[in-house]
Order: C-alpha cells, then structure tokens, then sequence
C-alpha cells in the first residue's frame, strides 16, 4: 500500500513555524526599541537592556532561518504548472513578498543598529508592518482554505495531510 506523500517536509514545516514565532515574538516586544535604538545611536554602549538585546539577537536568528528557508524551499520545491487563476497568481505574490520581507525587514534593523543608520530604523518599522499586514493576509487565506474550502491546506503546514 502507497502512503500519500506530505505536501511539505518536516524541514519546511518547522521552519516555517519556527520563522512565524520569531517574528510574531519580535513583533510584540518591540515597545520601546526606539528609545533603546536612540540610545545606541547617542552611546553604542547604551540601549542594551535585555529586551533590547533579545529583539536584536532574535532578528538576527531569522535572518539566518530564512536564508535555511530559502535554501530548503528551492531544494524541495516542486513544479507547478502556472495557474491563470487571479487568487493563485496573488497568492503567490503575496507569498514572494513574505519570503522578502521576512529577510529584509531583520537586515533593515540590523543595518540601522549595528552601523547606526537612524532613517534604516524607520524604514525597519515600515517595512515590519507591511509584513504583519501580509502576516494577517496570509494567515486569513489559511483560515479561508481551512474552514471554507476545506481543501486541507492548514493541515498540510501542520504536518497532517
């Protein structure tokens, strides 16, 4: 008996979910890194309280995870014929623009932090939230083929299907 093989690898998967608690992590204890960037901008001995420094060190870790993200999904990524549907083709910009920001939005932060760029702090938060309103996208989407189309795609990144 054939077994269905799973959409996604174990790799993917826990990327995937790994990159998302980072982000989402990062996202919630960011209160406070512009009177921390601010310091470090007038003493780079300064601004290091420990929320500070977990922010910086945790954006530097998806940094890295996302580039292991990058390399998996080209190593695992299957063809696919090109869909003229307009939500598939949105969906896979919306998906193209996620894989970018979640590496530029971290190096944006850290160019501004470690060379002390100040207007590379703004662009940062910028940047951060367009991502989390492709977050929210993207996450609705998933809810969307979960609940309403019920074609399991939810349980695909979940490692059940």
């Amino acid at each position: 008996m054939r077994t269905k093989k799973r959409s996604y690898n174990t790799a993917q998967i826990l990327l995937h979910w790994a990159i998302a608690a980072l982000i989402i992590f990062n996202y919630f204890v960011s209160d406070g890194m512009g009177r921390a960037f601010r310091q470090h901008l007038n003493d780079s001995n300064t601004g290091y309280n420990l929320v500070a420094s977990l922010h910086v060190y945790v954006g530097l870790a998806v940094i890295a995870l996302v580039v292991i993200r990058i390399i998996v999904h080209f190593m695992y990524h299957k063809t696919t014929a090109k869909s003229k549907s307009a939500i598939d083709r949105a969906s896979r910009i919306v998906h193209e623009c996620l894989y970018l920001l979640m590496f530029l939005v971290p190096v944006f932060g850290a160019i501004a932090w470690y060379l002390g760029i100040h207007f590379m702090g703004d662009v940062h938060e910028i940047a951060m939230n367009i991502m989390m309103t492709l977050v929210l996208l993207h996450a609705a989407a998933a809810l969307f083929h979960q609940y309403v189309l019920k074609d399991g795609t939810l349980l695909k990144m979940l490692g059940q299907k």
